[in-house]
C-alpha cells in the first residue's frame, strides 16, 4: 500500500468474478478488508491486535457499494482510500476502485470499537484515533 494516499494496484482474478464473468459483489468486501488490514499494519497495528484484544475490535456495522463498470477478471484496477469520516467510537472509510482513470467501484465502510465483553460501543483507543486522523489529513473527509 503506498502510504502516501493509501493506494494500491490490484488485479481482478477469476476467484472475484460470477458465473457473468464480472465481480462478484461480496469479493468487493473481500478486497476492502485486506487493504483495511493493509492500512492498520501501515499504521503499526495488526488485525491480530484486534482480534487477542490488544486493541478495542471494530468490526462492520454497515457497508454498501455503487457499480459504475463491469469488471472482469484481468482487469487492472487502482484501489484507492478517498475519504475518512470519525467519529466517537466509529469510522467509516470510502475506497475506490478505478480502471484506468474510471471510477468503476465506489465502496463505504462503517466500523464500530466495541467492548466484547459488554457487547457495547466504547470510544476509539487514542492512538488509533491519532492514526485515523493523520490518514483524514492525507485522504480528506467524508462529504
Amino acid at each position: 500500500m503506498t502510504p502516501a494516499d493509501f493506494s494500491e494496484q490490484l488485479v481482478v482474478r477469476l476467484s472475484h468474478t460470477d458465473a457473468a464473468g464480472v465481480i462478484f459483489y461480496p469479493k468487493v468486501f473481500e478486497l476492502e478488508q485486506e487493504l483495511f488490514e493493509r492500512w492498520l499494519e501501515a499504521g503499526g497495528f495488526s488485525l491480530r491486535d484486534m482480534l487477542e484484544r490488544r486493541l478495542a475490535p471494530t468490526p462492520i456495522v454497515h457497508c454498501e457499494a455503487d457499480y459504475r463498470l463491469p469488471v472482469r477478471a484481468g482487469d487492472k484496477l487502482t484501489a484507492q482510500l478517498a475519504g475518512v469520516d470519525i467519529g466517537r467510537s466509529g469510522y467509516t472509510f470510502q475506497w475506490t476502485f478505478s480502471r484506468g482513470n474510471e471510477p468503476a467501484i465506489s465502496a463505504r465502510v462503517k466500523r464500530v470499537a466495541i467492548d466484547p465483553r459488554a457487547g457495547e460501543s466504547i470510544d476509539l483507543p487514542e492512538a488509533f484515533r491519532q492514526w485515523l486522523l493523520d490518514t483524514q489529513s492525507r485522504v480528506g473527509a467524508l462529504g
